[in-house]
């Protein structure tokens, strides 16, 4: 059957399949570093790549497109993920960065879009294994168990998140952050909500409704100053897992006029924000006294003004929300 007119000659095609499997085909880490297979390169392909004098080999110069694709992308990933690839570390980010990439190749010509799904399957591999450290899993016979053992260290993601020897909970904590600050990032600038004499009258009994980039987050771990988005700490070393925060840090992410904003707020007014966006504001702020010691409620009293204001000159809060509306923004769960 002769092609049709127009359609690409069988050399071309078979040259784009060639090259395109030479791209996609993940590096060799064998050896400490990554690294392409060269002699793996079809014949085929080597053949049609030109070579003059003084210049790089056939496959060495098949090899430069291929090393620079795979930077590119592991590039893009801790780009996206700053904190998690400093918790783990870039040499252990990119082993997951590849598995990612292998079961869901780059098919758009946006590189960006190479990172979606990478969340969604760390939050499960760190998820089975969070489980698997606190006893979750139900009691079974031990030979049973030690199958399910064997199985879980046959995944690839949870051997790799193991050998970093990160804590869970930092990479848990990392993750969360990244998104929150792609959320912010993806999310449109809502304006300020500057509230009428009416809409003050109803704060009490009504809820508030939450910008749709804003999201609470917590670090036991200096995490937050990580971020390409914000200009953070160049320092490309992993995080020490040794050095937690004597107390737990505060920090919200969300849409500005001007870009993407972190903010650390005081623990007092986060526990503000969390029971906000399940309460009214006045059901929330007696449930937070409530709980307070005497010198929390004392700085309660004398903070909430300012922390208000906080809200509103940040577009964290956007309106009161219907009554039977459902929350909006994000909050982390645990």
């Amino acid at each position: 059957m002769s092609p049709r007119s127009g359609d690409p000659p069988g050399w071309l095609r078979a040259l784009q399949r060639d090259f395109t499997a030479v791209l996609r085909a993940p590096l060799d880490s064998s050896e400490g570093r990554f690294r392409e297979r060269q002699e793996r390169y079809p014949a085929a392909l080597v053949a049609q790549v030109k070579s003059g004098p003084g210049s790089l080999a056939p496959t060495e110069r098949l090899a430069v497109y291929h090393r620079q694709y795979w930077m590119r992308l592991f590039t893009a990933l801790q780009t996206s993920f700053p904190r998690v690839s400093r918790a783990l570390g870039c040499w252990h980010f990119n082993h997951l960065a590849a598995l990612h990439l292998a079961a869901r190749p780059p098919r758009h010509f946006d590189i960006d879009e190479s990172t979606r799904g990478f969340a969604e399957r760390l939050r499960s591999a760190l998820r089975g294994l969070d489980g698997a450290s606190r006893g979750r899993q139900p009691r079974r016979p031990a030979r049973e168990r030690e199958r399910e053992r064997e199985r879980e260290r046959e995944d690839a993601w949870h051997r790799r998140i193991e050998l970093s020897r990160a804590p869970i909970a930092m990479v848990c904590q990392a993750l969360r952050m990244d998104e929150a600050e792609r959320r912010a990032y993806e999310s449109p600038f809502e304006g300020l909500w500057r509230p009428t004499a009416e809409e003050l009258a109803r704060l009490a009994e009504a809820r508030l409704r939450f910008a749709v980039s804003f999201t609470l987050t917590h670090e036991d771990w200096d995490l937050a100053r990580f971020s390409q988005l914000a200009g953070g700490d160049p320092d490309e070393r992993p995080l020490d897992a040794r050095c937690r925060h004597p107390s737990t840090r505060a920090w919200v992410f969300a849409r500005s006029a001007a870009g993407t904003t972190t903010t650390s707020v005081d623990p007092l007014f986060a526990r503000l924000l969390e029971r906000s966006r399940e309460l009214p504001f006045g059901q929330a702020l007696a449930a937070v006294e409530e709980s307070c010691t005497a010198a929390e409620a004392a700085q309660l009293r004398a903070d909430l003004q300012g922390w208000i204001a906080l809200a509103l000159s940040s577009g964290w809060w956007t309106g009161l929300a219907a009554p039977s509306g459902a929350p909006e923004g994000v909050a982390e769960r645990a």
